[in-house]
Order: C-alpha cells, then structure tokens, then sequence
C-alpha cells in the first residue's frame, strides 16, 4: 500500500480520472458564468457561502476560524467525494460540476460589474488553489474510479471472471496514502488561505 511501486501503480491508474475530473471541474465554471446560469440557485449557493465568512469573521481570531473553518469543509467534502463515489462515482461527478459552476457564476458577475476577474482570480484563488484544486481532483479522481471499478467487479463477478475485484481492491488501497497526500495539501492549503489570500482579498 505505502510502497514506491505500489502508490507509483495507483497514481498510474488513476491519473485519467484525476485529469478528467480536472476538464469537469472547468467545463463546470464555463457552465457557471454562460448567461443561461442557474441563477437563483448558484445566488443561494453564494449567500451560503457569505454567511460563513461573516460568522468567521465575527470571531474573536478571524484567520484562525478562516483555517477551521476552511480545512474541516475542504477535507470533509474531499472524503466524502472520495469514498462516497462508490456509489457510481455520482457524487465526485455532481461535487465537480457545481464547485466550477459557482465560481464561474462568481467571476461571471464580477466581469458584469467590470472588475478585472483575472486579478480577482490571481489574488483571491491562486495562492492556496495551487494545492486545493489537485487535492480536489485527486480525491475525485479516486471517488469516480471507485465506482467505475466496483461496477466492474460486480459485473465480472456475474460473468465467472477471475480477479474480478483486483481493479477495487487496488484502488480501495492506493486511496489511503493518497488520501494522507491530500489532508496534508489542504492544511497547507488552509493555511495560504487564511493568511495570503485573506490579506490579498481584504478591503
């Protein structure tokens, strides 16, 4: 499971997942800033997620409630799109699509309003989304293989095939060292957030 070969053939054979949830994500924040938006419902999301920053920043230590605040959500969502994506690899999928499509709807009104959405996006999102976004899709990646090899072994087992479940079981496996790569690129993650990015975005 910890071995070089062993996390080397993990990383091989989950990489295509990795990369497509990478090109899911990005098509999700193209859907998120066309015109033809969900608007009511992203609007929600938004407000949603304003509501936490608020509260963070009633705190009595505003970055350090940002960091809690941050690593819980962050890590949480990344373990649930992982292991939940047994399920079909359903929810990795839907988690993917709506978190591009809010930042799309996000930057797709900030352009509305003439801001320099570029800027915005090298301030408020690039510091920490350099390991918050590959450990995103590396958790997705994970969760949507999970689900297509579980369909598979369950499929072989019905037709007789031997090592039906090899597929699984490997990537059942490979997911906990990946999974320790990922909790620690969100802590470091949460700490550029509540720090550089929170100094970057401050008024």
């Amino acid at each position: 499971m910890f071995t070089r070969q062993a996390i080397a053939r993990s990383w091989k054979e989950t990489r295509p997942y990795v990369i497509f949830s990478a090109l899911l994500f990005f098509a999700g924040i193209i859907a998120g800033g066309a015109p033809n938006s969900s608007v009511d419902w992203l609007s929600g999301q938004l407000q949603a997620i304003q509501d936490l920053a608020d509260r963070a920043r009633e705190a009595d230590n505003p970055q350090l409630e940002f960091f809690w605040l941050i690593l819980v959500n962050n890590l949480s969502k990344s373990v649930m799109a992982m292991y939940l994506g047994v399920v079909a690899g359903v929810l990795p999928l839907i988690m993917l699509v709506l978190n591009g499509m809010i930042i799309g709807f996000l930057f797709g009104g900030l352009a509305d309003q003439g801001q320099n959405v570029w800027l915005l996006a090298a301030k408020g999102i690039l510091p920490h989304g350099i390991l918050e976004l590959p450990a995103l899709f590396l958790a997705c990646g994970f969760g949507i293989r999970l689900g297509f090899t579980l369909i598979k072994g369950i499929f072989g087992s019905m037709l007789g095939k031997t090592e039906a479940w090899g597929a699984f079981v490997r990537t059942a496996s490979g997911s906990v060292p990946a999974l320790l790569l990922i909790a620690l690129m969100l802590l470091i993650a949460a700490g550029i957030e509540s720090t550089v990015t929170y100094w970057l975005v401050s008024p």
